[in-house]
């Protein structure tokens, strides 16, 4: 049962945006222009910090999305708690009038009970990501996976992998390659995306789970190397290195990592649906169709609010039921 404060603060949000709607005297008309029903700007929480993959498909979509609602959406970085911290944000303001970017590894925490909101206090508006994962090195220490894996059998529990934070997805991951190859690795958390990188640049951690597009400048550079990716099929452009398929972890535990954004549940269907069609029409825009080439988007990472709400339902319990496999629930 959700406490009652948490009740309370739900009824009064519905009340504010049903207020906010009215003020507009608007209702919904697929003859008016996108920006019809919004007086006001709307936030854009990132719960992360600035400079990661969160960050940068939220400051790659808000300013199109803008154009199309009519109004501003400026983006708001609020890190912490792998996630909780921007979202429990969000759903303090008034419903409507805020939302924040949801990713895979928040989510993992949300099935694992250890997140500061539950799963029925937020709403799907639009995926805007799926992507894959890899696990990559710095230059000239492991020269592929299986040095790598070698390495970590000969000295379990030893070698230090940053990841984004307990109970996430990446610990998923790892404790499947443990299991099916034999690779004990330290899994170190770390809130802050810049951080993660730094710890690998500079040698406090061996391997650095992470998207490969959030890190393109370092793989172009050369600094980090990946080898081994989470995927079910070969990346493009990375086509010689293994997938976890390739060694032997089931199709159930290759995640993809995808961003989304989110709204209150209490967020009226009205302004739900809106802020889904400005996405969809941000996603088939030139500018971000080129942002998502960069950082090896799939070509069908767009879901609107509908697809998007099932899709993160079926994740839920598909993440629920691997953190039970690997005992990873919270008490």
């Amino acid at each position: 049962m959700r406490a009652p404060h948490v009740r309370t603060r739900r009824v009064l949000a519905a009340a504010a945006a049903t207020l906010f709607l009215t003020s507009t005297g608007c209702q919904v008309n697929t003859h008016q222009p996108a920006g019809a029903q919004f007086n006001r700007p709307v936030d854009l929480v990132v719960p992360f910090g600035p400079g990661g993959g969160a960050d940068a498909v939220a400051r790659s979509a808000s300013n199109i999305i803008s154009e199309r609602i009519g109004v501003d959406v400026p983006v708001i970085n609020v890190d912490g708690a792998t996630g909780s911290s921007g979202t429990v944000r969000m759903l303090s303001a008034n419903a409507g009038q805020s939302m924040s970017v949801l990713i895979q590894d928040t989510l993992a925490t949300v099935s694992a009970g250890r997140a500061s909101f539950q799963f029925d206090e937020i709403k799907a508006v639009c995926r805007l990501q799926s992507m894959p994962s890899a696990l990559m090195v710095r230059k000239d220490t492991y020269a592929n996976w299986q040095e790598l894996a070698d390495a970590a059998r000969a000295n379990p529990g030893k070698l230090k992998v940053a990841t984004v934070g307990a109970s996430s997805v990446d610990d998923i991951v790892l404790a499947a390659t443990e299991e099916v190859a034999g690779t004990r690795f330290r899994a170190v958390p770390f809130s802050e995306p810049s951080e993660r990188y730094a710890a690998l640049l500079g040698g406090q951690v061996d391997v650095l789970y992470e998207q490969l597009g959030d890190v393109r400048e370092y793989l172009d550079s050369g600094d980090f190397v990946p080898v081994l990716t989470v995927a079910d099929e070969p990346v493009d452009g990375y086509a010689d290195v293994p997938s976890t398929s390739d060694i032997g972890i089931p199709e159930s535990v290759v995640l993809p990592q995808f961003r989304g954004l989110v709204m209150s549940a209490d967020a009226p269907q009205e302004i739900v649906d809106q802020m889904s069609s400005a996405c969809r029409q941000a996603s088939e825009s030139r500018k971000f169709a080129a942002f998502q080439e960069e950082v090896y988007a799939t070509d069908d990472s767009y879901q609107n609010a509908a697809e998007f709400q099932r899709f993160l339902e079926d994740q839920d319990k598909l993440i629920t039921s691997q953190l039970r496999e690997y005992d990873m629930l919270a008490d």
